[in-house]
């Protein structure tokens, strides 16, 4: 009985990804929230699978992590590129992809070498000093951290020094704890389609995370409650929208956890206020 169910299942998943995965993708880069998602699309997919593919190309694009960043996150991965010569003839060729490169954008795009256009991951040259921070990250099993504790008194705002870290650390070597939501074994069933469409059920967050959301603008509170708490730690790359809201919950008094700078192999403990 359960092998029917679950083939029709996959079914429905790989038709929903075909359908709209692409789409939805592309807005989970343009910073849609869940919500805007599921009311931006044309196909009808239910918001369990929309979630639930956001979820995996979150992972899958390291936004989020399920484990503390390491040296294995950050060592160069070798990718294929498509090449195109003057007379139109196309070859494949490997070539090691940084950390950063493979976080800049996710879309193919063109760079020109001469007469040659290379289509690959677009991406930007990380400096020196990130490659240099890189291979010899590479080359252990594990980040030596020098760690600290936030002071205001002598740090500053918090969001300034976390702004000034991820400034010279680069965005895609920075990331923070979170820990919003409570754990449900539930949350990946394989019958989705049987799952509560609206929010506060398949992903739902403690009381008192919910409690703390308040000091969030509506946008902010959106996206964290878009995101599936699946284990109590998950670690989000500090991007703009992230140090924003890790501000507004550290002020509010609500937000205690750890921020990592790979390239300076920075720990800071950030204790509640």
């Amino acid at each position: 009985m359960e092998e029917p169910s679950y083939f029709q299942n996959a079914l429905s998943s790989f038709v929903t990804d075909a359908a709209c995965g692409g789409a939805i993708r592309h807005l989970v880069d343009i910073g849609y929230t869940l919500d805007q998602i599921v009311d931006r699309l044309d196909y009808p997919a239910p918001r369990a699978k929309v979630q639930r593919i956001m979820m995996d190309y979150l992972y899958e694009s390291r936004v989020l992590l399920k484990e503390e960043p390491s040296a294995e996150l950050f060592a160069a991965k070798e990718v294929f590129v498509q090449e195109q010569d003057a007379f139109g003839r196309r070859s494949m060729r490997k070539i090691a992809v940084d950390q950063k490169s493979q976080i800049d954008m996710t879309h193919a795009t063109e760079i020109k070498f001469g007469n040659h256009d290379r289509e690959l991951l677009a991406m930007e040259g990380a400096d020196s000093e990130m490659l240099r921070q890189q291979e010899n990250s590479a080359q252990t099993k594990a980040i030596l951290w020098k760690e600290s504790i936030y002071n205001p008194k002598r740090d500053g705002k918090l969001t300034e020094l976390l702004h000034r870290k991820s400034e010279q650390n680069g965005e895609g070597y920075s990331y923070v704890s979170c820990a919003v939501g409570k754990p449900n074994v539930n949350q990946y069933s394989q019958h989705e389609e049987n799952e509560p469409n609206r929010r506060g059920e398949s992903e739902k967050l403690s009381a008192a995370a919910e409690e703390g959301l308040r000091c969030l603008n509506s946008r902010q509170r959106d996206y964290i409650q878009g995101i599936r708490w699946d284990r109590p730690v998950l670690y989000h790359r500090l991007n703009q929208r992230m140090l924003e809201i890790i501000g507004k919950l550290y002020e509010a008094g609500v937000y205690g956890g750890t921020a990592f700078f790979a390239v300076s192999r920075e720990k800071i403990t950030i204790p509640y206020k």
